[in-house]
């Protein structure tokens, strides 16, 4: 591996839908963080992205490309990596363990049936289906599996063998697993002790407001329309450049664009997919040596 790069000292490595976009926006502004303006590289997956254009200037295993994202890290307490793939890639532990040994893990989870909820509502703007339960059953028979080959929206919350790569390979004393309801009802607790675990001053963040959301749901009220201004509109990273933020705001955010209603999550899928978590929680529960009645907030009584 290339000398010259700044290693992250820190991987925020999923789970996706978990919090890692509000986890990745507050420890960007701490004085002592450094993350990229990528979020998710993911140059530590072992999978390829599709040949499309606009996927977030992701480097898998682009090293010139990677050392480009952390110029001016030089001097920064904590360098971080936020890239969710991590979690769900069977490699990307071993991957960072040989190039960055004592870096320190942060993963984040979700009640793994509203984590594939929330997981199916981001599609959903796109592929124009309001059916969940639909949704999940088809993906979940795919036989083709994979980062941007399926979506995942069950694997992703099989957390047991997720969480064990990495307490396996890096112990448990480098690994933080936190839960996304800590992040959403206290914030500042949760990033006192994530300062802790990474090695900066937690004081930064008293002056900072920690409960804007990111990466909300947002259904457009024209899938067609939304397909259109896909087409038509500049790539992510060229919208950064063009486009005052109050617009970026605005094309991201307007009432007149996106509808507020939410696709519902009814008892049938419910059901099936607690079926499949019950054992994987429990599992869970049993590596962690922690109760965890989070993970099982949106379930069947």
């Amino acid at each position: 591996m290339n000398d010259n790069v700044n290693w992250p000292t820190f991987f925020i490595v999923g789970a996706v839908k978990c919090g890692t976009t509000s986890l990745y926006e507050h420890l960007k502004k701490h004085p002592q963080v450094f993350l990229p303006a990528v979020k998710e590289p993911h140059f530590f997956a072992s999978f390829q992205p599709p040949p499309v254009e606009d996927l977030g200037e992701h480097c898998n295993g682009d090293i010139e490309h990677y050392r480009r994202l952390y110029r001016g890290a030089q001097g920064s307490l904590a360098i971080g990596d936020a890239s969710p793939s991590y979690l769900w890639d069977e490699a990307a532990p071993r991957r960072i363990y040989e190039v960055c040994p004592r870096a320190r893990i942060i993963i984040m989870l979700r009640d793994p049936i509203a984590r594939a909820h929330s997981h199916f509502l981001m599609d959903a703007a796109r592929l124009g289906n309001s059916n969940f339960g639909e949704a999940v059953r088809q993906d979940y028979s795919n036989p083709r599996k994979g980062w941007w080959v399926s979506h995942l929206y069950v694997e992703l919350g099989l957390y047991h063998d997720q969480v064990r790569r990495y307490v396996e390979i890096f112990g448990r004393e480098q690994v933080y697993v936190g839960l996304f309801k800590d992040l959403v009802e206290n914030p500042r607790a949760l990033l006192s002790k994530l300062s802790l675990h990474i090695g900066i001053d937690e004081k930064p963040f008293d002056a900072m407001t920690l409960d804007q959301p990111h990466n909300r749901f947002k259904m457009p009220r024209s899938v067609l329309a939304y397909k259109i201004a896909k087409k038509v509109l500049p790539a992510a990273k060229l919208r950064r450049r063009m486009l005052p933020e109050r617009v970026r705001e605005w094309l991201a955010t307007s009432g007149v664009l996106y509808a507020k209603a939410r696709p519902s999550l009814d008892d049938e899928a419910r059901s099936f997919l607690q079926r499949i978590y019950e054992p994987d929680v429990a599992r869970l529960e049993e590596l962690l040596k922690r109760r965890l009645p989070e993970l099982r907030e949106s379930w069947l009584k």
